[in-house]
């Protein structure tokens, strides 16, 4: 299986200026790693970093099996590691299942049309986000939340080793975002790395492997769910208000709880 190592990264958007340092931890195949912290804390930065993002510098290293990915170029990148910003664009004219085939561009020649693969594949992730009936829709004229599972569709369509996601539950409603983190777990039983950023702390805690938790631009804790979550104190310390964290049984749901002031 694939395995992303990120060791003492740095991420920023001027030459030195880091929003984001010193985070280092090595994600298996087979897994989803969450990355919490309070607004501010550098959480959409280390993506952005990750992938190479213009005007995002960057310092120590991330590899995947053991190559550079910031020594890759654009499409080779893009074949490996697909990214789902927290706002992408929504291109208009376009239909659900053609913003899907976008998804598909790694995996053409250039100048190529798609292919009936491609179109079958952009089918097929529309299907596994709950979003078919979108298919002929145009993309500006539906609701911001189908608009989220379109784009999700695009992201599987390119079928990446990793995929890196910022906030993939915004927009969604609570069933649909139980749908995603649960779709999420089952790519990453197939053998896929998942990282993506999240404020739902207790969904990251039932659906999630490992947790990454920042603040004020530096990594707090990483570890599994229990271990970060086991004490109220560090996420209390951490977003700077009273919480408590509890399991509705041994195997169940995360509950966060308001804590009592001292």
């Amino acid at each position: 299986m694939s395995e992303l190592i990120l060791k003492d990264y740095s991420a920023g958007y001027s030459p030195g200026g880091a929003a984001v340092s010193g985070v280092s931890m090595k994600i298996a195949g087979g897994s989803v790693t969450a990355v919490i912290g309070p607004n501010g804390s550098g959480k959409s930065t280390l993506l952005k970093g990750i992938m190479s993002f213009p005007g995002v510098y960057g310092s120590g290293s991330v590899t995947l099996d053991s190559m550079d990915i910031h020594r890759m170029n654009r499409n080779e990148r893009a074949g490996k590691i697909a990214y789902l910003p927290q706002f992408p664009p929504i291109p208009a004219g376009l239909t659900a299942v053609e913003t899907v085939l976008l998804g598909r561009f790694p995996h053409r020649s250039a100048w190529s049309g798609d292919s009936p693969e491609d179109v079958k594949i952009a089918l097929d992730a529309l299907e596994m986000v709950g979003a078919t009936h979108l298919a002929n829709k145009f993309t500006d004229e539906i609701s911001g939340g189908e608009n989220r599972l379109v784009n999700l569709a695009a992201v599987l369509s390119q079928r990446t080793e990793v995929i890196l996601l910022d906030e993939p539950g915004a927009s969604l409603d609570y069933g649909h975002a139980a749908q995603l983190w649960k779709l999420l777990s089952d790519l990453a039983a197939g053998g896929m790395i998942i990282l993506a950023t999240t404020h739902r702390i207790e969904m990251s805690g039932n659906a999630f492997d490992r947790v990454l938790l920042l603040s004020e631009g530096k990594s707090v804790a990483f570890g599994e769910p229990e271990d970060v979550f086991l004490s109220g104190d560090l996420l209390s310390s951490v977003y700077k208000t009273p919480m408590e964290v509890r399991r509705s049984s041994p195997e169940g749901s995360w509950i966060v709880f308001p804590g009592e002031a001292d």
